[in-house]
């Protein structure tokens, strides 16, 4: 049975790194410090961090949220393909068929770690897995996202096929922007989604300072608030603080690993008013929701067969929606025979 221990002890380098902790939210803007998984050499410019997508006159977003996918975890060397990993891309391929999402988001964890240096060639193959489904998908940086390059490995996600990837040049912070067309065919922004890079601490400083930035920005250029959501990889402070056993539905079966995220996140997500909800993965044996100032903080359903937890939680995905006109939104667990679970 693998567990998150197992993860770590097969990747002594980051049990060091977790030792060193990045500034605290609160620092002066001039002493942030980028986050060290996802480290961007490209100098931004105006229109980095953002990408279109343009949904017509569809009222609605539907997208499927993956994570926790970890491609060649336990393989020593090479690129062996794993018949854990052979399953999780025909899940991948039913889900896409079976749900017809217009979006899929990875939060994180695609791949499994850099041994011997070859997390730049697992990339690639997931990166291609992804791009064979034929719709357009976008992905968040996790903890075992480790490449000796960082900056190769944005560039290979951004040029991908129907990649709407967009952090090479903003350390993996970017959004995407949700455009429909009204009753006059006139196209518009509707709606916005937030990628944010976790890196191995949480969300820290140097994130939720991008944030306020962006939703400031966006706050000028927009005559009102548009619904948004959020995707990242660790979860935040209150998705342990505010869970109550036999009271919260779901699944809670390992510890909350917030990491070094401290409660400072919530606040800043709910400061626009117009983020309605939170989506993350990292632990693989949670499935549960609580609520905070407004926002709901998801947890996505561990999808790929490589990663620990299937013997205790159903490997699976998120369906998400998203009403373009009222910002409500629905989350239900989904698995790849086409069955859906809610909590009861």
């Amino acid at each position: 049975m693998m567990t998150r221990r197992h993860f770590l002890q097969a990747t002594p380098g980051l049990l060091a790194a977790a030792t060193a902790s990045p500034r605290l939210l609160g620092a002066p803007t001039s002493t942030l410090t980028p986050p060290e998984i996802g480290r961007s050499t490209r100098i931004a410019k105006p229109g980095d961090g953002m990408a279109k997508l343009d949904l017509g006159r569809k009222q609605s977003l539907r997208l499927l949220q993956f994570t926790d996918n970890h491609f060649f975890c336990g393989v020593e060397s090479g690129l062996q393909k794993t018949d854990d990993d052979q399953a999780t891309v025909r899940d991948w391929q039913n889900f896409v068929r079976i749900f017809k999402p217009d979006l899929v988001v990875s939060s994180g964890d695609l791949w499994h770690d850099n041994p011997g240096g070859r997390g730049q060639a697992t990339l690639e193959y997931t990166v291609a897995r992804l791009s064979e489904l034929g719709v357009p998908w976008a992905t968040c940086w996790g903890n075992h996202d480790q490449l000796d390059d960082f900056q190769r490995g944005h560039d290979a996600l951004e040029a991908a096929k129907n990649s709407f990837y967009r952090g090479g040049a903003t350390h993996g912070d970017y959004y995407l922007e949700m455009m429909g067309s009204d009753a006059a065919g006139v196209s518009k922004p509707m709606a916005h989604l937030f990628l944010m890079n976790t890196n191995r601490f949480g969300l820290t400083d140097w994130q939720l300072a991008w944030l306020k930035t962006t939703q400031a920005q966006l706050k000028a250029r927009n005559a009102k608030p548009l619904p948004a959501l959020a995707f990242f990889h660790i979860p935040v402070f209150q998705q342990k603080s505010l869970y109550r056993e036999k009271v919260t539905l779901g699944s809670c079966q390992e510890e909350v690993c917030f990491e070094k995220e401290s409660g400072e996140a919530v606040p800043v997500l709910a400061g626009a008013n117009t983020i309605r909800a939170t989506f993350c993965g990292h632990d693989h044996t949670n499935d549960y929701a609580v609520r905070d100032r407004g926002v709901d903080l998801n947890y996505g359903r561990a999808t790929g067969y490589s990663g620990y937890g299937g013997e205790k939680l159903k490997k699976g995905a998120k369906l998400i929606e998203l009403d373009l006109a009222t910002g409500a939104y629905t989350q239900t667990t989904v698995f790849a025979d086409g069955s859906k679970w809610k909590p009861a």
